[in-house]
């Protein structure tokens, strides 16, 4: 096999410009079938991104010869039933995170894939960017000494009603299992798994405070990785500002990074200064690195560090912080 041929299923917002061109311009790559309940958007999608095959019934896609692997972008609610069935007929699964509705849930469909002998990816596509992967470096070259703790700082303001409402599975416990912290504070929480390896013990606490929606409105914690790294987070969905930022404190000075402010730089801080490290513009498709990352891996030509094992712990994590 030389090229991996691509299904998604639920080819909603996420997949018009993150990730479905991605899986069309990575190298080994091609996407050849498109599935949405809605039939319409479905034709739609494949239209307009030159995708040969849609379906409105996600066992077509599945059942689909010349599709060799599926990546699942519906709401967390229906990842697990989307995964087992995939693994089921035996095809590599590249799942949106988080990537169940309950830890249990997670394990279960890692559990199904491994059982199934299926390759099993999440896509927590920051391990692939440029920007993190220097920080890994950094962090691995000791220039900050050992690592004794990490602070994570993430607040958003809230969202203008059209805006909540459009956006509202993200928010709504049926669909996501509850706030924000699983859409956006989970990437930084996996960050640091990957860093620092698996946390091992985590507790916080949840409020609902502005009641603009049904799910928790912040989440603060505290944790411990297998290392003895400690960790703490506020992650605040109802203040005034959107900014965030990770402070990893060592023996020898601290390194800090923003999530999401793709472009803003690195900066150090030792006894000797401090230095910034710039990081220039992300890919135009923020997915692709990842994608060519899981490609490789199914081609044989390398490994992808995003797999359903280190998505499930950090569904496992997420859980924990919300009292779960």
């Amino acid at each position: 096999m030389k090229t991996i041929r691509w299904g998604i299923i639920g080819c909603g917002n996420v997949t018009e410009k993150k990730s479905g061109p991605g899986l069309q311009k990575a190298e080994g790559s091609s996407l050849v079938a498109v599935m949405r309940r809605n039939s319409e958007k479905a034709e739609d999608y494949a239209k307009r991104h030159n995708v040969p095959r849609w379906y409105d019934d996600a066992q077509k896609l599945i059942d689909d010869p010349e599709v060799d692997a599926i990546y699942i972008a519906t709401h967390p609610s229906s990842h697990m039933e989307y995964t087992l069935k995939v693994a089921e007929a035996g095809k590599p699964v590249y799942c949106e995170k988080p990537l169940a509705i309950s830890s249990e849930d997670s394990k279960r469909m890692t559990a199904f894939c491994k059982e199934k002998g299926v390759p099993f990816f999440s896509a927590y596509y920051r391990r692939a960017l440029p920007k993190f992967l220097k920080i890994k470096a950094l962090l691995d070259s000791g220039i900050i000494g050992e690592i004794r703790y990490v602070h994570v700082s993430m607040h958003q303001s809230l969202p203008e009603e059209d805006k909540l409402k459009e956006g509202s599975w993200r928010v709504n416990p049926e669909l996501s299992r509850g706030g924000l912290i699983l859409d956006v504070g989970s990437h930084a929480l996996d960050l640091l798994d990957w860093y620092f390896g698996p946390i091992e013990e985590a507790q916080g606490f949840t409020e609902n405070q502005s009641k603009a929606y049904a799910a928790e409105d912040i989440v603060s914690g505290s944790w411990k990785h297998a290392n003895n790294v400690l960790g703490s987070g506020i992650f605040c969905f109802n203040t005034y500002k959107d900014e965030d930022k990770t402070i990893i404190c060592g023996s020898k000075g601290e390194l800090s990074y923003s999530v999401f402010a793709n472009e803003e730089p690195i900066h150090i801080r030792t006894k000797e200064g401090e230095q910034t490290i710039e990081v220039g513009k992300p890919p135009e498709h923020i997915a692709q690195p990842m994608i060519q990352m899981v490609v490789n891996e199914l081609l044989g030509k390398g490994t992808c560090p995003s797999t359903g094992e280190s998505g499930s712990r950090t569904d496992w994590v997420m859980e924990k912080l919300q009292g779960k």
